[in-house]
């Protein structure tokens, strides 16, 4: 009886087992990288950690339709990542705070390491950025900048943004209403509200209360009214609060 059992057991064993096949699939480590270029600056546009993305689609993979994947760009401008799968791809920056980009970079090697830089025209650009502290109060100033100025979306405001940490804007700031409700709403087209101009009056936001004895990260974005309304922003300045 237990050598019947057994054998029934075994041949169970067996036929689970041959449910499994093997995954003979190499595991991903082709690694694309590269820089989001300002096109006024030549530098890597100002942005907020995981904002915004570069938009991939495998094109070699023919057993389905290509997916789009989404690489987050960094708080400096660039993107890096290490896990992909070799092949060609299409690739496109995409939900940032630029104006839209037509056309992708086609047929891109994942294979090895590679390197894809692309260029973009910021809707905004946040100027001349200054700080000053009296006793426990900071008080903000920028200016913003509109190079391209036909066709642009409403602007929709102007916010402050403090840190704790090196990581400051939208994805990671102090989220008290003491700085939320000195944010300027604007909600109005760049022409109606500052008039044909490249660059704005200076803007004053603040003052915002801080804390004795702490070192803050401040900067300003601003945004329009475009499907995503992710910020352009200025450069981010330390504020030690004696």
């Amino acid at each position: 009886m237990k050598k019947i059992t057994y054998i029934i057991l075994g041949m169970g064993l067996l036929a689970f087992s041959s449910c499994f096949k093997k995954d003979n699939y190499a595991a991903p480590d082709a690694q694309i990288h590269g820089n989001i270029i300002d096109f006024y600056t030549k530098q890597p546009l100002l942005t907020s950690q995981a904002d915004w993305s570069i938009r991939t689609w495998e094109k070699s993979w023919k057993e389905s339709v290509a997916q789009p994947r989404d690489l987050p760009v960094k708080q400096n401008g660039t993107y890096n990542n290490s896990k992909q799968f070799a092949g060609s791809y299409d690739m496109l920056p995409y939900g940032g705070p630029f104006w839209p980009i037509a056309d992708t970079a086609k047929g891109v090697a994942f294979n090895g390491s590679a390197q894809q830089d692309f260029t973009v025209t910021p809707y905004l650009q946040v100027v001349e950025l200054t700080t000053s502290v009296s006793g426990t109060n900071l008080t903000l100033t920028c200016r913003l900048k509109a190079p391209k100025r036909v066709g642009l979306p409403n602007i929709v405001e102007v916010k402050p943004y403090l840190s704790l940490t090196e990581f400051v804007g939208e994805s990671n700031y102090i989220n008290i209403a003491e700085y939320n409700n000195t944010r300027k709403q604007i909600n109005q087209s760049w022409l109606t509200y500052f008039g044909d101009v490249e660059t704005s009056p200076v803007i004053t936001i603040g003052p915002l209360p801080v804390k004795s004895g702490y070192t803050y990260n401040v900067r300003i974005g601003a945004n329009v009214n475009d499907a995503f309304r992710k910020y352009n922003y200025s450069e981010i300045k330390e504020v030690k609060v004696p």
